[in-house]
């Protein structure tokens, strides 16, 4: 047991870098997240030269991070870094529909397939939020446009049928079923909505027409309803 020692300090060693990795690690992890959130925030503000600044400094911290871990794969696929990797996945993808170009695929952002997916299942929450702020602006040709995409998303992710222990979606999946019936049961009340408005604009406006000319004929309102 001469070598006792030297085993056990090369060890220690060994666990001390890696602690050190692991706590440098999840310091650049909420950095990471905290760049796609405003990323995403700045998105809905319309600013996407200040979204694409805090994706880049995400991105770049990301790259960097993977670099320095690529020799630890339980680092690589510890839950803070998927969690890391889903809010950028989350953030390009949502930045990419609001450009109208196509998705970047994970190898292209550095993220793992798994958060990848999760991050697409997320950006059907980012679609509604879009949504509601569209058809407050009245625009039900974009509001359909988003509902159709959040359908084609919710379709797509839905055939993912893999245990949890190898991806964990299921609670996502079944997450966005309930905001995608919602959004529908919202984009019907509105449509309906402005139906009943127009009607009720030809209405007023007929009836305007009538007091401003000469007496005719009583006015049929199931003509206009």
């Amino acid at each position: 047991m001469k070598n006792l020692d030297d085993i056990l300090s090369a060890i220690e060693e060994e666990l001390n870098e890696k602690d050190d990795l692991r706590e440098e690690t999840l310091k650049n992890c909420r950095e990471i997240i905290r760049n796609s959130r405003k990323g995403i925030k700045s998105i809905h503000e319309g600013n996407m030269e200040e979204a694409r600044e805090y994706m880049n400094e995400a991105g770049k911290i990301l790259k960097a991070t993977r670099k320095k871990i690529e020799r630890h794969p339980d680092i690589l696929t510890a839950g803070y870094m998927e969690n890391a990797m889903q809010e950028v996945a989350e953030a390009e993808i949502f930045m990419a529909i609001m450009e109208d170009r196509d998705i970047p695929p994970p190898e292209a952002i550095n993220v793992s397939s798994t958060s990848y997916l999760l991050g697409l299942a997320d950006v059907v929450g980012e679609l509604r939020r879009r949504g509601v702020y569209l058809m407050k602006s009245g625009n039900i040709g974009e509001v359909e446009e988003i509902l159709g995409m959040m359908e084609e998303i919710c379709d797509r992710v839905g055939e993912f049928d893999y245990p949890s222990g190898l991806l964990p979606i299921k609670r996502k999946q079944d997450v966005i079923k309930k905001v995608l019936e919602k959004m529908r049961g919202e984009v019907a009340i509105f449509k309906k909505t402005r139906e009943l408005e127009s009607k009720m604009e030809a209405l007023l406006r007929k009836m305007k027409g009538k007091g401003e000319g000469e007496e005719g004929e009583a006015m049929d309102i199931d003509s206009i309803l």
